[in-house]
């Protein structure tokens, strides 16, 4: 996983955090069409990342385009009406020429409903799924979904299975990040937006046992750990600044744990910025 996420990073143009939580590289932005970054284009990068999501979850593929209203219109029911404009179709139902969209008129305006329905639909849990889908996972030992907390209630489940000595297909358990060191390939993750007041395993756990049991909202974010060396941790982690972006994580002086002043509310401690977050859950490899 570590390997195929530092090769999406580097295609995107290596956008990278700094352990404060501080921009020093920027890179490719979600709707970008071109540039001097690899192909295929970015918006279409993250479509490929959606085709990993399991099918049943489909309906959650990028099909929102936003343009003021109290609903977002369907990107799928807006491109069959294009279907229906296109000057080949009406010609053919006996209306006169030159009415009707041409086929390259209709391919930019399909590619404007995609480019927009990529920028609306949150994709960095499609990433982590395209990537563990393209480091040989099977389904049974990976949820792969839209919504990180699929996934890592999965991992919380098997940490369960294992403290009752059950066995569990899971490849991969849930871990305290504040006592355990990331691996590479592992996840690291927090609960974000409203959940973000979920700060410990415990609280998390039970959110996520809930999440399991009934599909109730769980925000969540997680990165691949990279590399870890004794100073840390690098990720990189999808739709983070509209892009693929890398990010550095610092260990607490003299350990391989950690450093607390990256939990919101942290008295006295340096400003993480951007890297401030609830990071309390490490999903490790089994």
């Amino acid at each position: 996983m570590a390997r195929i996420a530092q090769a999406e990073h580097a295609a995107w143009g290596g956008a990278q955090l700094d352990a404060e939580g501080r921009l020093i590289r920027s890179g490719a932005a979600e709707a970008e069409e071109r540039g001097a970054f690899a192909r295929p284009a970015p918006w279409q990068r993250v479509m490929r990342y959606w085709s990993a999501v399991d099918e049943a979850e489909r309906a959650h593929w990028p099909s929102a385009v936003r343009f003021g209203a109290l609903r977002p219109a369907q990107r799928e029911l807006l491109e069959q009406a294009l279907q229906m404009a296109s000057a080949d179709l009406l010609q053919g139902l006996g209306v006169g020429t030159g009415v009707g969209l041409q086929s390259d008129e209709r391919r930019a305006i399909a590619v404007a409903l995609a480019r927009v329905a990529v920028i609306d639909t949150p994709w960095s849990a499609a990433f982590v799924s395209w990537v563990a889908r393209e480091a040989g996972l099977q389904p049974g030992e990976f949820i792969f979904s839209e919504a990180h907390a699929d996934y890592a209630a999965e991992a919380w489940h098997t940490r369960l299975q294992e403290s009752a000595g059950a066995p569990s297909a899971g490849a991969m358990r849930a871990c305290d990040l504040r006592t355990t060191t990331p691996r590479v390939g592992d996840l690291v993750c927090h609960a974000r937006a409203a959940s973000r007041d979920l700060v410990t395993l415990d609280e998390l756990g039970e959110a996520l046992e809930r999440r399991r049991a009934t599909g109730s909202g769980l925000p969540m974010h997680c990165d691949v750990v990279v590399q870890v060396d004794d100073g840390g941790l690098d990720t990189v982690g999808g739709n983070v600044l509209e892009g693929v972006t890398g990010r550095r994580l610092a260990f607490a002086p003299g350990t391989r744990l950690l450093d607390a002043s990256y939990q919101p509310g942290c008295s006295g401690c340096t400003d993480r910025h951007m890297n401030t977050a609830p990071w309390v859950l490490l999903l490790q490899w089994r």
